[in-house]
Parts: structure tokens; C-alpha cells; sequence
């Protein structure tokens, strides 16, 4: 999971990728670093998902951009568009069979 620290790099990578998992989380927060862990393991078992995270506090423009104001908030991206998102504490068996099903639907 690729640590992006600002907004060309994360926007670049949204429209490198057909489909994308941001996990946002805040500086010093418990439940983020937890569920980063948790999140980043998921997502290696999907190889045709990109998955990257930034804090919302080196980048920002991320507040306006995807209005999300605090951690830890996960999306999902298909093709540029947010098509799932979660905050708190993220069900990951939950996102798991959402990306299941998006993979399985979008033939990527």
C-alpha cells in the first residue's frame, strides 16, 4: 500500500488505475493506525486494486476534495468515480466482498 503525500500524486494515481482503495486517516489517531493495518492486509489480497493512503493532515486539499474531514474514512474508486465509502470503524469483511463484487462485476 503506496504512501502518497499530496494531491497530483493521489489524483495521478486515481486516473492511472481502473479501480482504487484511498484510506484517509489523522495524525495520532489510534483507531486509524489500526484499521490501516487491517485495511492494508485486506487489500493484498486483491492485485487488481490499487491501494494507497495519506493522512489528511500532510495533504489538505483531501478535505475538499473527497469531503472527508477525519479518519479513518476508506473509498472506493472505479474508474475515477467514489462507488463505496466507509469511516470509523471500517467492516473490512464488509469492504472485502464490495470489492469482491466489483471486481467480479467490472471484469478488470
Amino acid at each position: 500500500m503506496n504512501h502518497l503525500t499530496n494531491i497530483n500524486d493521489i489524483e495521478q494515481s486515481i486516473s492511472n488505475h481502473r479501480f482504487c482503495l484511498f484510506y484517509i486517516k489523522s495524525l495520532d489517531c489510534g483507531v486509524c493506525n489500526v484499521m490501516l493495518d487491517k485495511v492494508r492486509r485486506m487489500a493484498e489480497n486483491h492485485s487488481k486494486l490499487e491501494a494507497f493512503y495519506t493522512d489528511i493532515i500532510e495533504e489538505p486539499l483531501i478535505a475538499g476534495r473527497f469531503l472527508v474531514y477525519s479518519g479513518p474514512t476508506v473509498l472506493l474508486l472505479l474508474d475515477g468515480r467514489e462507488v463505496c465509502r466507509a469511516s470509523g470503524f471500517i467492516d473490512i469483511v464488509e469492504l472485502d466482498r464490495k470489492i469482491n463484487q466489483l471486481e467480479e462485476v467490472c471484469v478488470l
